[in-house]
């Protein structure tokens, strides 16, 4: 009888344990066309919808000509309007794209950017970018944009996974595809579109000269048409209003890290210093961020050794600044509540080959597992080659996740 009543506890334990699992695993379940599918319906039905691309210099367009028609951005824009006019809906499209856009400067661009516009779905373009930001960085940051954007609303997310045209076709797609996985967010890999019918070779007919990174108008056009056959699938077996269940909001636990999720970006309006030493606010503004509004600006210095400091509190703790041929480099360290200091880590605002050209760059100072104060300390270079004195360093702000 015991023996009985002890199969009949586990019975029970093991029905219990399969329904929980069940209950707090639908997101988990959901199809990854589910949200796409959702704001196709509202094109469908005639509703208005705000899409976005948010990306770096390719998702910008260059090097494509004339950017307004020929980038794939423009072309996936054109496809949207194409499929709104049988419905009388309105398609507002916003082109997010800043050169130098990596996971890491998007997180602190997703609230204003994406979050403000109401926007209904985003296509993610950091698989170049991501190749230069460091290891322990890229992953959690990437997570970061998606959870920032997914995380308690409908918002649908499109992965794009570009490459260059370096040997092997380098891009950030076996980290990040994992991830993209994990929340059950559709992509479109180019590289993998043209592999499956063409070779490494068919990429020389997408660059022009040199040139590695920025495709030229056949490129864009490629990316656009496998971008919009992935969508024309999904327009074209579109169910039923009725038969398309709504996006379960919540997400689930975070794959690598969820600190990025959650952000705070202090620059020259909404942080004062504790104590400046020859520091001046305002910094480069790269044109494609003036473009997309709410630019955001630092502090700049070109006396040696000027020293400026912060107070902040998180769990994570980075700096970011610009890049360029005409900058100096400088010093960035933290000091906890109890005294001890980071490491000091450099920032190489001194780029020989950026000539004339603000490039995006970001250094984490201290990663920690629970929220403490930090003061955050920036010091301009006290050494310097003769061509490099009386320029200035700069940082664009200090991004701070909790």
């Amino acid at each position: 009888m015991k023996k009985i009543c002890l199969m009949l506890v586990c019975a029970s334990l093991t029905l219990f344990s399969a329904c929980a699992q069940k209950k707090g695993s639908n997101y988990m379940e959901e199809k990854s066309e589910v949200r796409i599918q959702n704001v196709l319906a509202k094109i469908r039905r005639g509703e208005n919808v705000n899409i976005a691309v948010l990306g770096g210099s390719i998702t910008t367009g260059y090097s494509s000509n004339p950017i307004e028609k020929n980038s794939w951005a423009a072309r996936v824009n054109a496809w949207f309007d194409q499929i709104a006019q049988k419905s009388g809906s309105k398609i507002t499209f916003f082109n997010e794209g800043v050169s130098g856009t990596d996971s890491a400067f998007a997180v602190a661009r997703v609230k204003d950017h994406i979050i403000n516009n109401n926007i209904d779905l985003v296509i993610l373009e950091f698989s170049v970018n991501d190749l230069w930001l460091e290891s322990n960085t890229r992953n959690k940051t990437y997570e970061g944009v998606i959870r920032q954007i997914m995380n308690g609303n409908e918002i649908a997310v499109l992965a794009l996974f570009i490459n260059t045209r370096d040997s092997g076709l380098p891009s950030q797609q076996k980290e990040q595809q994992p991830i993209v996985d994990y929340y059950h967010i559709p992509f479109v890999s180019w590289k993998d579109c043209i592999l499956q019918n063409g070779s490494a070779s068919t990429f020389d007919a997408f660059y022009d000269g040199s040139e590695t990174v920025h495709p030229n108008n056949k490129g864009h056009e490629s990316i656009a048409n496998f971008i919009i056959q992935k969508l024309e699938t999904y327009w074209k077996n579109l169910p039923a209003d009725k038969s398309i269940p709504k996006p379960v909001k919540e997400l689930p636990k975070a794959f690598i890290d969820d600190k990025f999720e959650f952000v705070e970006y202090y620059h020259k309006d909404n942080i004062k210093p504790l104590q400046n030493d020859g520091w001046n606010p305002g910094t480069p503004r790269h044109d494609d961020w003036v473009k997309r509004g709410n630019v955001k600006e630092g502090w700049q210095t070109d006396k040696p050794g000027a020293e400026i400091t912060f107070e902040v509190e998180g769990s994570i703790v980075g700096v970011t600044y610009c890049e360029s041929d005409d900058f100096r480099n400088a010093t960035a360290w933290v000091t906890a509540e109890d005294g001890t200091e980071s490491e000091k880590v450099p920032l190489q605002c001194y780029v020989s080959y950026r000539n004339g050209y603000y490039g995006w760059a970001y250094r984490e100072l201290i990663c920690g597992e629970k929220s403490q104060k930090y003061t955050v300390h920036i010091m301009c270079s006290k050494r310097a080659a003769a061509d490099r004195n009386g320029k200035f360093c700069n940082i664009t702000g200090i991004l701070v996740a909790k």
